[in-house]
């Protein structure tokens, strides 16, 4: 009897778990090419569309955009406004990072500055950002300068909100076991506040990446004599649609890649946070 009931368990397990692993394999192949064919079937019903229930002025063709897409990658034109634009969009990244995390963890620790000097923050940063980049012209010019003044402060306000309210949300028996064990604020701080708050940290470093993108590519719009958001603004303004969608295309193309890239990259700490609790 318990041969027998072995038999069975072992039976019953094996074929179980196996089929689980192949559906698992076969729906993720499934997933993949279901979306390459809404993507393909999207460029077809666009490419048929156009020119038959849309004017092509507007919306231009697949078959189009491709080739002036390709002009730019073989003169070498694309190569050098994206890096004009990633290059500013890192930097502004950077710099409002760093002190979005500063201050973020300094008022984070100190409820009584945190009493003063928020509800200044809270205001600034529940206004359209972008409405100052007239302002930020007539400070640092229509050069890089701007572009990156832009960027840094949309990143100020997400880095600093997310640490912010990240080390306001750690356990305070967790801080009062450091101050116990003789730990001073500094202790306090990189050894049980910002551990803790990382996946905040993580989380407003997720929003920030792209939004600092954005910034960059708007003030290159309205302000800018090269980057990805000056050849969307320069096509549009001669009605080149197909040079219009070419350059919208590698922003979206890019601005994906990156969000994968960060996803990966921040796995680490998202897995640590994950077991920590």
């Amino acid at each position: 009897m318990t041969a027998t009931v072995h038999e069975k368990d072992v039976r019953g397990h094996v074929p179980t778990d196996l089929p689980r692993a192949r559906k698992g394999r076969g729906g993720a192949l499934g997933i993949r090419a279901a979306q390459l064919a809404v993507g393909v079937g999207i460029l077809l019903v666009w490419e048929l569309a156009s020119g038959r229930f849309v004017d092509d002025l507007l919306i231009s063709r697949p078959s189009e955009i491709l080739p002036e897409l390709w002009s730019w990658i073989d003169s070498g034109e694309l190569f050098g406004h994206a890096i004009s634009t990633f290059s500013d969009a890192a930097l502004g990244l950077l710099a409002g990072g760093v002190v979005g995390l500063a201050v973020g963890a300094l008022l984070g620790q100190s409820a009584r500055l945190a009493a003063v000097f928020e509800p200044f923050i809270t205001a600034l940063y529940t206004m359209p950002k972008h409405a100052l980049i007239p302002l930020f012209i007539m400070w640092v010019g229509i050069g890089s300068e701007l572009r990156v003044l832009t960027a840094g402060v949309i990143v100020f306000f997400l880095i600093f909100y997310n640490t912010f309210f990240g080390i306001k949300d750690v356990s305070e028996s967790l801080k009062n076991s450091v101050r116990i064990m003789g730990g001073g604020p500094a202790d306090v701080l990189f050894r049980v506040s910002l551990p803790s708050a990382l996946i905040w940290v993580v989380a407003g470093l997720k929003l920030a990446v792209p939004q600092a993108i954005v910034g960059v590519v708007v003030a290159e719009m309205l302000a800018g004599g090269e980057g990805l958001g000056y050849l969307v603004a320069l096509n549009a303004g001669t009605f080149n649609s197909a040079g219009t969608f070419a350059a919208i295309f590698v922003l979206l193309f890019v601005g994906f890649a990156v969000d994968r890239i960060l996803s990966w990259a921040t796995k680490p700490a998202l897995l640590w946070k994950s077991s920590a609790n």
